[in-house]
């Protein structure tokens, strides 16, 4: 795995006038400068003006991509890329279905922990739940554990408890997924892909997205009752923070 920076990525959301995950991605960006040993060569509120400065103008809901690159021995923000987010909103994504993705298991490293460039993980499985009629595809490890989807991180509901995938698993460590585990009561606890027909309802999330529930995955059913209510409380944790 190419440890250059240039293959890590962070997206940002703009929603009602403000960064709302700000501190979290800026936390999350500090932790690749230290795991790398590199500096940083900005701070969260020269972060926040290079952001107000990508913003478009009249959109009122954006993502800002930010590519990264090492200059010497210091982590730099390299590119921001700007998109208007419509015709979807945060938190408000209709619900999604699910495919398994067969042709690549994600390494279990610590790097997995940040977004990283990959072609078979971005574009490839992506192209495959186009391919079956689905939205995004769930990612395996080598040991046959859910990890996370295409774009998200992965949560599942088992007799009426919310879990999500360990870091250990590989898993991204997700802005959004710290949030939900900093606000309600969710678990972590490995899901083999012979346990899929133990799940009651899932969903997906990202600090674009939102929460995101899902209907199938390979055409198995699941509830997304639960997980509308889930979206509610959120919701409600987020107009408090």
């Amino acid at each position: 795995m190419n440890p250059n920076p240039s293959y890590f990525f962070e997206s940002i959301l703009y929603h009602n006038s403000e960064f709302p995950f700000l501190a979290l991605h800026f936390q999350r960006i500090s932790e690749l400068g230290n795991h790398l040993n590199l500096k940083i060569d900005f701070d969260i509120d020269s972060l926040r003006s290079r952001l107000e400065t990508a913003l478009y103008q009249k959109e009122e809901e954006q993502k800002l991509r930010l590519q990264f690159a090492i200059r010497e021995s210091t982590l730099s923000i390299d590119i921001i890329e700007t998109k208007a987010t419509r015709p979807f909103h945060f938190n408000n994504y209709p619900p999604i279905a699910l495919v398994i993705y067969p042709d690549y298991t994600k390494p279990i490293n610590k790097l997995g922990q940040w977004k990283q460039y990959n072609k078979s993980l971005y574009e490839d499985s992506i192209n495959f739940a186009l391919q079956s009629s689905a939205s995004q595809s769930i990612i395996l490890n080598k040991h046959g554990e859910v990890v996370e989807t295409s774009f998200s991180n992965f949560f599942y509901i088992i007799n009426g408890k919310v879990y999500t995938p360990p870091l250990s698993s590989g898993a991204v460590n997700g802005v959004f997924r710290r949030f939900l585990t900093q606000n309600m009561a969710i678990e972590e606890k490995s899901l083999y892909l012979n346990e899929l027909n133990q799940v009651e309802s899932c969903f997906i999330s990202s600090a674009i997205r939102g929460i995101v529930p899902v209907y199938s995955i390979d055409g198995r059913r699941y509830s997304i009752e639960k997980i509308e209510q889930i979206r509610t409380q959120t919701n409600k944790a987020l107009s408090h923070t």
